[in-house]
């Protein structure tokens, strides 16, 4: 060809099953380009290019010999390493290159034509009688070399068939090695991608780092027990009262009477041996109620001060019921009391001791204005009644609501180190990170509920939530946030009971790291395609050594670049799930949460974050191969193998394997075709055809 053609010359189509047919039978494809050096789209489907009549003699064409008169109309110089030089005698016209398929060979003869001049450019037809005396002899040599020329091509093709076994031999030679590397590589990098895997010695040295908290673990476990010691399905809530306590946050119970909520503040209470507090407010409540009288004293001297001795400003755990009933002479006082912990109080404000609100009511608030009091409460937990279920183990207890030996025992006092857990506990909070993909879950839930559900969750609330998500990791002896703590959110970014179910569902639906394997494996078939690409260029050089260009060496070497990061996104996916893992199999140790919910989650994401993990370990192996394969090093393949190794590191559009069970694979193609998508169909197809085989 002279190098005109389309680019790409055919469809990806038909090159990716030329690519096949290159690795799987060793063909290769050869390509003369006439009068140029070259062709970029001839170059993508050769496997070797070769040049013809691209330069000429500088001394034939000057015409130095023969008074300049040259001899041969067709004098070339060839750039092959192989060319033969004829005698001017013989006029240049010889075998130039030998065209090389395996153990044949071809040569590649210049004839002489009558539309060429002395210059080598074609011109008229000399007219009929017009002779010189260099025709004769030019005649005889062009019988000569036709006649030699004709037998060594047949001898070629006669001998053809006699080495029809060499070159078969020579094939299965050529896949063997390819297999061989193959192999070699895929096993170099597990080994290098498994000496960099993450392993759980990482949480269990979190845990004994300096400052963890994970030595609090016990005392925690034995504050949830007190407080839900002696109640009927109320484990969850009581973790809930205690993580609220412990993350200095407030916590709602809503739910209809006699539900055991007052006696959870209570015990809160008790647990923190401070002052409690407990009011129930209607719409008639007055601020005296909540915050103290007015000191008649402080009137004398025309100061307005109240006396909040045994009042909310100085209480350790407050229990407000109906608290949504407050009305607008309280209503201000209250929120600085719980976002800022301040009480204006004779023209100052002072400290408020409080450590958690637990807030109760029967019902939602119904007006705007009591919308910034229910943004005050972060975590939320509606309380229902005993389930049927439970109602035999709540009947059977001789004195429900309380221990199996007194009403006192109730009273149970919290270690007399509290405040070092809580100024521990916020300050290991403060060197808990959060990874971009856990950001990245909480901002898709924030839009899920925004669009879906018409929920704006405010500044505030995300900023106290992603604090509160620490306080779990920290007291887990954890120094970044996980996925698994991210359950906690289920409590606090619903607006009706009725949501935190939907929340629910969402966060099992996206916890799974690794979601994104498929567009790394597309990406990862791109890549290759483009490395394969310029190593038709180069005939698998990545040095330069060899004489490939220097723009196609600084193309792969900007491609190693990208696969490069590929190959480190694809260790972090592996860390994020290998990490999930090892905390879902743990999942009973986890405190705020309920058990029997942790344990369905348990079964539910282990097999599914098992299969992730398969994914991306065969993801990050033939990323990590790839890498290997242009690298100029001892493990890189030879230049000859190099692309065709390449091409057979994995399958173009490799997608896991389904496995279909037996009653699947009997049913009758109408029907699988209605019950699978188009790409499951046709794998449920291929495996029927090789059970038929079987």
């Amino acid at each position: 060809s002279d190098g005109e053609i389309p680019d790409p010359p055919v469809s990806n189509d038909i090159m990716e099953a030329l690519d096949r047919l290159k690795f799987r039978k060793g063909v290769e494809v050869h390509g003369l380009l006439v009068g140029k050096k070259e062709s970029k789209p001839l170059s993508r489907l050769c496997t070797e290019m070769h040049n013809f009549l691209i330069d000429y003699d500088t001394q034939i064409s000057m015409g130095s010999t023969n008074g300049g008169h040259v001899n041969s109309a067709t004098a070339l110089q060839m750039t092959s390493p192989q060319m033969s030089l004829r005698s001017r005698r013989e006029g240049w016209h010889g075998f130039g290159r030998l065209y090389k398929l395996r153990d044949a060979a071809f040569p590649l003869l210049a004839k002489y034509s009558n539309y060429d001049d002395g210059d080598g450019r074609a011109s008229k037809k000399r007219k009929k009688g017009r002779k010189n005396k260099w025709d004769n002899e030019e005649s005889a040599d062009d019988d000569y070399m036709v006649q030699s020329t004709s037998s060594m091509i047949v001898e070629e093709f006669d001998s053809d068939e006699s080495s029809t076994d060499t070159v078969q031999t020579t094939d299965d030679s050529f896949l063997s090695d390819v297999e061989m590397t193959v192999n070699e590589i895929n096993e170099a990098a597990s080994k290098s991608l498994l000496a960099e895997a993450w392993t759980p010695e990482v949480l269990l040295a979190e845990k004994e780092s300096k400052g963890s908290c994970w030595k609090y673990t016990k005392e925690l476990e034995t504050a949830v027990e007190a407080v839900s010691e002696g109640l009927v399905e109320r484990q969850e809530e009581a973790r809930l009262v205690v993580l609220a306590m412990i993350s200095m946050e407030h916590i709602l119970l809503l739910g209809v009477p006699g539900t055991g909520k007052s006696i959870l503040g209570r015990r809160l209470s008790k647990l923190c041996n401070g002052a409690f507090f407990q009011r129930l407010l209607t719409k008639f409540t007055t601020p005296e109620e909540l915050f103290g009288p007015l000191s008649l004293k402080s009137l004398e001297e025309d100061e307005y001060r109240r006396c909040t001795a045994g009042f909310l400003p100085t209480a350790s755990v407050a229990f407000l019921d109906e608290i949504f009933k407050s009305n607008s002479a309280i209503l201000n006082t209250l929120l600085t009391i719980l976002n800022e912990r301040k009480f204006d109080n004779a023209g100052g404000q002072e400290d408020c001791p409080i450590r958690c609100v637990v807030g109760a009511s029967n019902e939602l608030p119904e007006s705007d204005e009591l919308v910034a009091l229910f943004d005050r409460f972060l975590i939320r937990k509606e309380v229902l009644p005993v389930s049927d279920e439970g109602v035999i183990s709540l009947l059977s207890m001789s004195n429900p609501g309380c221990s199996m030996e007194t009403e006192e025992s109730c009273d149970v006092t919290f270690t007399e180190n509290l405040d070092e857990i809580i100024t521990d506990l916020s300050y290991a909070a403060d060197f808990v990170g959060m990874g971009v993909d856990t950001c990245e879950l909480f901002r898709d839930l924030r839009t899920f509920m925004r669009e879906t559900h018409n929920v704006e969750i405010s500044d505030r609330r995300l900023v106290k939530a992603g604090r509160l998500l620490k306080i779990s990791a920290a007291s887990h002896g954890r120094k970044t946030v996980d996925r698994i703590d991210c359950l906690l959110l289920q409590h606090c970014v619903w607006e009706v009971p009725e949501q935190k179910s939907i929340v629910r569902d969402w966060l099992w639906e996206s916890i799974t790291p690794g979601d994104e394997i498929q567009q790394f494996r597309l990406l990862l078939d791109t890549m290759r395609g483009e490395v394969c690409d310029l190593l038709r260029r180069t005939s698998g050089d990545v040095t330069g050594e060899f004489g490939a260009r220097k723009t196609d060496i600084d193309a792969i070497k900007i491609l190693k670049k990208e696969i490069n990061r590929i190959t480190s996104t694809l260790q972090k996916h592996q860390y994020d799930i290998s990490r999930h893992m090892e905390l879902l199999r743990d999942a009973d140790a986890f405190l705020w949460l309920d058990p029997d919910e942790m344990k369905s989650l348990q079964q539910l994401l282990l097999p599914r974050a098992d299969d992730a993990l398969v994914e991306v370990n065969k993801a990050l192996v033939d990323s990590r191969s790839l890498e290997m394969c242009i690298e100029d090093s001892t493990e890189s393949p030879a230049s000859d193998l190099r692309l065709s190794v390449i091409q057979g590191l994995w399958e173009e559009g490799y997608s896991p394997e389904v496995v279909f069970t037996d009653e699947e694979m009997n049913i009758g193609m109408r029907e699988a075709k209605k019950k699978y998508d188009l790409e499951t169909f046709r794998k449920w197809k291929r495996a029927r055809k090789k059970m038929d085989k079987s």
